[in-house]
């Protein structure tokens, strides 16, 4: 018996004509999508305008929306073959940081000092990362993501995601440990 999820009924709705039902996908999806672009160079502004091509070109197939499958990830691929379409004709684009957040119980003002100093350092270390890394680690870190999800997102295997995550991590700890900011 398939179990049917929000989504799917919120899609059932649209497809059955109920097309302003669209809008609750929209609203639920926005941020976390722009916040996936973000992750992968995009400017804002560039991230907001690939996430409304994305949700066009996601109601335009809406047919073709595989019920069995997630319908984020399905969006989620989208939204990322637009920005890698995007990125390959603009050769010279400027990486965006990622904020990560260090989470602190009652911080002193040096510990406050030390944590930015750490972020920032985390910061830069992840912007030297290939876009491939630095994806996989936002949406599994940030977007808390399944590695199921994450391949579904980015059209690859599983295996991909397990051995990029895993070798993003280890350049990450490598150039950390290189800097002397992390033992």
């Amino acid at each position: 018996m398939r179990v049917v999820n929000e989504d799917q009924e919120w899609v059932s709705q649209v497809l059955a004509g109920h097309t302003y039902s669209y809008a609750h996908l929209v609203n639920k999806y926005k941020g976390r999508l722009c916040a996936l672009l973000v992750s992968m160079g995009n400017s804002q502004a560039d991230a907001e305008d690939i996430a409304q091509t994305a949700f066009v070109n996601a109601y335009k197939h809406l047919k073709k929306y595989d019920p069995e499958r997630s319908f984020s990830a399905w969006l989620y691929r989208i939204a990322v073959n637009l920005s890698v379409s995007q990125w390959r004709t603009q050769k010279n684009r400027q990486w965006t940081e990622l904020q990560e957040t260090l989470v602190a119980v009652e911080p002193t003002p040096e510990d406050i000092v030390l944590q930015e100093e750490k972020r920032q350092q985390v910061n830069e270390a992840m912007n030297r990362l290939t876009a491939p890394y630095r994806t996989v680690l936002f949406m599994r870190y940030n977007m808390d993501m399944s590695y199921k999800e994450i391949a579904d997102a980015l059209s690859v295997p599983v295996t991909t995601v397990q051995v990029h995550l895993h070798r993003a991590k280890k350049k990450m700890r490598d150039m950390l440990v290189q800097e002397g900011g992390f033992a």
